[in-house]
């Protein structure tokens, strides 16, 4: 069973998704399991403070190094033995699906989300990869594991009724992106953007009953796209 532990100072955010369709049945199906851990709880003052002031000046809050080390600590105190902590940050490297893959054989990951200004700069030392999603700024790591978690489920054996369609998928293989699909009705007609209505058919080769044709037509509108 794939182990993920989600440090975020919001876990509630994570309840209605993951416990939701495909990632839901994988946690019933005991697949998987998803802890979330709010880093709050390891402050030490009164307060449960997790941020405060850049030291040399600047906007916003910067969150403190403590409070995640202690988490951190608790959490590995029983790491398992294919583990790898992972620090969400918009300096990482980008997330696809190797990497995705290669995360789908661990046996536990840790995911640090970020919030304000960031991190302390020390909280880097404490983790072995960093990643972001993607060249923008959203307001937390929250997405950004949700997104994590929710593409290596997908490739834990088992997960998947139907384990074939994860080696045609998008992605399946480099620089391949999926063919297009179609299924009833055979035709459909509407208007578009205030055009004259227009008839949209499905492909003549996707009803002729020939698969070699239909493999062959696949392959070629895959290789295009």
């Amino acid at each position: 069973m794939l182990q993920f532990d989600i440090l975020t100072i919001f876990p509630e955010m994570f309840s209605g998704y993951l416990n939701e369709s495909i990632i839901g049945r994988a946690q019933k199906k005991k697949l998987v399991k998803i802890n979330t851990h709010n880093f709050r709880d390891y402050a030490t003052d009164k307060h449960r403070t997790v941020d405060d002031s850049p030291y040399g000046g600047g906007p916003g809050m910067v969150l403190k190094v403590e409070p995640i080390y202690r988490c951190l600590q608790k959490i590995t105190r029983a790491k398992k033995k294919r583990c790898k902590i992972i620090l969400l940050t918009p300096q990482g490297k980008t997330f696809n699906q190797p990497m995705a893959r290669r995360y789908s054989k661990l046996d536990q990951i840790v995911l640090i989300c970020g919030r304000y200004e960031g991190f302390d700069e020390r909280v880097r030392k404490l983790v072995d990869e960093q990643v972001s999603v993607g060249d923008y700024v959203l307001t937390g790591g929250e997405l950004p594991a949700m997104t994590i978690v929710d593409v290596v489920t997908r490739l834990v054996p088992g997960v998947v009724g139907r384990e074939a369609s994860l080696t045609e998928e998008t992605f399946a293989k480099k620089g391949y992106i999926e063919y297009p699909q179609y299924t009833r009705p055979e035709m459909f007609k509407c208007k578009v953007r205030r055009q004259k209505t227009k008839t949209f058919k499905v492909p003549a080769v996707l009803l002729s009953g020939d698969h070699r044709k239909i493999k062959e037509w696949r392959a070629k509108q895959a290789k295009k796209r």
